[in-house]
């Protein structure tokens, strides 16, 4: 069995029968959302961007969650006692069926979801994979968390919900929306940039709200 961080976009493509798309309504959704941040959130906003500035370069994986991501996330608070909370490091598995018609047991480590459960993941909504520092990237992201997102959906039992993702490298980040057998990813957005991290955290808050809406 291989493990999710083995994965490959184009051979999950293949394998799955996905298809990406460049536009979707989706995605165009998730990023026209709007929300007025707080005086209390831009503070913490600007501060972790000012860390970001100084540190980037120089954080390796477990710096960039501890200093920079977690505190991103706090910021928009997922977290609802005995409804959903995020889940770091945890492992998901599931059977899929592939192009050709075989069953495929999927099992994997992913580095941050949000679902219901309190002890476990249960029903995963939104996946935030995989740090890679930016001098070193050698595998594929985006390969990594589009089998993820399959997994999830195989577990969501039928509810025919999108899963949204994101990921990073370095200081970029990227968007991903899985609905079906589709998906599309987004254009780079620079933590380091005022607006766009302004962006992330919208984006977190509209994932936040599709989440509460879907429970």
């Amino acid at each position: 069995m291989k493990s999710f961080e083995k994965w490959e976009t184009e051979e999950v493509e293949r394998t799955f029968g996905i298809n990406f798309l460049r536009n979707m309504s989706l995605m165009n959704d998730w990023l026209q959302f709007q929300q007025i941040l707080t005086a209390d959130e831009i503070k913490i906003a600007e501060n972790l961007r000012a860390s970001l500035l100084d540190f980037v370069n120089f954080w390796n994986e477990e710096d960039m969650k501890v200093f920079f991501i977690v505190p991103v996330l706090q910021i928009v608070n997922f977290s609802a006692l005995d409804k959903y909370r995020v889940f770091m490091e945890a492992t998901l598995e599931a059977t899929l069926t592939n192009t050709q018609n075989n069953p495929c047991m999927l099992r994997g480590r992913v580095e941050m979801v949000v679902a219901t459960g309190k002890q476990r993941p249960q029903t995963p909504f939104f996946f935030l994979n995989e740090y890679k520092a930016q001098r070193k990237v050698v595998t594929d992201p985006q390969g990594q968390l589009l089998i993820a997102m399959l997994v999830a959906q195989a577990k969501n039992n039928g509810k025919n919900l999108p899963i949204y993702g994101m990921y990073n490298i370095g200081q970029f980040w990227f968007f991903v929306v899985l609905a079906g057998k589709e998906y599309t990813t987004s254009k780079a957005f620079d933590a380091t940039d005022q607006d766009d991290l302004k962006q992330i955290i919208n984006a977190l808050q509209y994932v936040k709200a599709h989440i509460e809406r879907n429970i």
